[in-house]
């Protein structure tokens, strides 16, 4: 009786405040996306200047103390790894971020486009490029970077993609111990809580991140699955057995709402008196013992104040492939002849920032005889309150296929590929969004038309051209040079190409021919060249946002900058745990296998801590 009288409690404050708070997410969503298309992103770390040129940190009150164990930055890896960490009672944990905390806004899915323009992004952009972005602003891709707890699972796309089996046993071959796809499979479901229908013995279930499907499906999927059969995919379960083929969409999110790492890991390890977390804090530099070579702590601004904290057993950097390559330069871990220039002493000679691996997508518009419908705001926010609706996925993509190429067989799949079906939005976010040059933007205003217009992402995985990140000035205030190379070598170019080919053959099945659709002609490129392919690829090809491999992990110093146990090569106590560890790219996206390298971080650190 205890038991129903419960449930049914919770049932009536379920349903009381989803009628209160109706108003409130309407009011909030016509608030923060008006706010996003009007946002101007931050060219340097200027909150924290005042701060950083403040006076010295030798009076005693800018002491901020001993911990155990300090951890740099509180995205995917950071919150995992504090959690886990802070399950031994014993150990004191320091967790820095340099972001505020998550808000209710970003909790909503389907807007996560607009959390791009917001306090909750760095605001970075790539130098100008040579070979891809080149219908963008200056040629600049624009690189969306989280800044807030939870990092990129608290502002991506939610889509739980793990990647394939040979991209680990890959990093095992490079001699990399423990980190094949058998060693590394339950770390991947050690995290989850799965609710899909996959297959048996690949999926978590009582984990904290829960993993769902959307609801409800889009008109236009059984349409994408049955074209993909027509082209010869089969219908997988790509989180299982196998990749390649056409499959229902995983997501990262509990009866529709947002499920970061934030939210599922670290809002109950916060409760433990070992665990104290900063927010707003800008980690400015690793001290270290130059004699014994050893990390010692960080210092750090917040508060427009610098402090300095004492890591009695470990300095674990997981601020992401953009911001810990740049915190090991500015603390004097790098390639020598770079931090030479920059006057900055070196530490440790290694190629850190070097390696920076990226995707590269294709953004497609689609037009088609089926028109979305006119659903107002506040229908919007009642599907959501019931976990249903456009508001609970990313993009409105339920479908997802992967599959390989005639210039790509040995690495797994070399495209992935989703739909996005119709749904009104604004045209302005999305030209945004891309960067677009005036041109192009004029272009896509005149032609677009939301609710009849499907978007198809097309994705280079296996790129072989190679970035970097470079530190702009020896000061942390500037942003680092992010340069992606995207499209380099003419491989990357032709396995694309590829791709593109598949979507006119996809136009072509009976499933696309009952909706009249057809590629968005876009007068970008002469449609009768030969380089008409290349052109548009090179115009609107720009990152996936899945950057990896700056820090990247292997045996050789030489090459790369942590081993197999994640530790800096020649400084101890400094180990990284973030995706910038990644050796080689990854089959998909990049947020899962981050949450893996950190549930395996986390478990060899246990076991010296213990």
């Amino acid at each position: 009786m205890a038991l129903l009288f419960e449930a049914l409690f919770c049932l009536i404050v379920a349903a009381v405040s989803a009628s209160l708070t109706s108003d409130y997410y309407q009011q909030l969503i016509s608030q923060e996306t008006a706010k996003a298309l009007t946002y101007e992103l931050p060219k340097k770390n200027e909150e924290f200047r005042t701060g950083f040129e403040s006076d010295e940190i030798n009076d005693r009150k800018r002491n901020y103390g001993e911990y155990d164990v300090v951890i740099v930055g509180a995205g995917t890896a950071g919150c995992i790894v504090a959690t886990r960490l802070s399950e031994i009672a014993k150990i004191s944990i320091l967790l820095i971020e340099a972001g505020g905390e998550e808000n209710d806004f970003n909790q909503i899915p389907g807007l996560w486009a607009y959390h791009q323009f917001s306090e909750l992004n760095w605001g970075y952009y790539t130098i100008p490029q040579k070979y891809s972005c080149l219908g963008m602003n200056n040629s600049q891709c624009n690189m969306v970077r989280a800044k807030v707890i939870g990092g990129g699972s608290s502002i991506n796309g939610v889509m739980y993609v793990r990647g394939n089996y040979k991209d680990y046993d890959n990093w095992a071959a490079l001699g990399n111990r423990g980190w094949s796809y058998k060693n590394v499979l339950p770390y991947f479901k050690k995290s989850e809580n799965s609710q899909v229908d996959g297959d048996k013995g690949y999926h978590g279930i009582g984990g904290f991140w829960n993993i769902e499907y959307s609801l409800p499906l889009s008109p236009l999927y059984d349409n994408f699955v049955n074209g993909s059969l027509e082209t010869n995919l089969t219908f997988v379960d790509y989180n299982g057995r196998s990749q390649i083929g056409v499959t229902r969409l995983q997501i990262n999110t509990k009866r529709g709402r947002r499920k970061s790492f934030g939210t599922a890991f670290l809002n109950n390890a916060r409760k433990r008196s070992n665990l104290k977390v900063v927010t707003k804090a800008l980690v400015t530099k690793i001290i270290i013992d130059r004699r014994y070579k050893r990390a010692l702590g960080v210092e750090f601004v917040t508060n427009n104040k610098k402090f300095r904290v004492r890591a009695r057993k470990q300095v674990i950097v997981s601020a992401g492939a953009v911001n810990t390559p740049q915190l090991l330069l500015l603390s004097g871990i790098g390639p020598r002849n770079h931090l030479r220039d920059l006057k900055i002493p070196l530490v440790a000679d290694l190629p850190v920032g070097k390696n920076l691996i990226d995707h590269v997508i294709l953004t497609l518009i689609v037009r088609s005889n089926y028109t979305a419908p006119n659903t107002t705001l506040q229908q919007q926010v009642e599907q959501f309150l019931n976990g249903l609706g456009t508001l609970t996925t990313s993009t409105n993509v339920d479908g997802m296929s992967f599959f390989n190429t005639r210039n790509n067989s040995a690495e797994g799949p070399a495209i992935q590929f989703a739909m996005a079906s119709p749904i009104s939005t604004d045209a302005s976010l999305f030209q945004r969004t891309q960067n677009y040059n005036n041109t192009i933007a004029e272009m896509y205003s005149k032609l677009i038309q939301p609710q009849n217009d499907m978007v198809w992402y097309v994705v280079l995985l296996h790129e072989k051209s190679r970035g970097r990140i470079q530190l702009q000035s020896n000061s942390p205030i500037d942003f680092p040079n992010i340069d992606l190379n995207l499209l380099e070598k003419q491989e990357d170019v032709d396995v694309l190409s590829e791709g593109m080919e598949y979507v006119y053959r996809l136009l072509k099945t009976e499933a696309f021919k009952k909706l009249n659709a057809e590629l968005l002609d876009v007068p970008l490129c002469d449609k009768n060249s030969k380089q008409f392919m290349e052109c548009f690829i090179r115009n609107l090809g720009g990152p996936g946002n899945h950057p990896c491999g700056t820090a990247a992990m292997g045996p050789d110093p030489r090459k790369f900058v942590v081993d197999d146990k994640l530790r800096v090569h020649g400084v101890g106590n400094l180990r990284v745990v973030d995706a910038s560890i990644f050796p080689l790219g990854i089959s998909g996206n990049t947020n899962a296998p981050t949450a893996m390298v950190a549930e395996k971080g986390a478990d060899i650190i246990k076991s010296e801590l213990k």
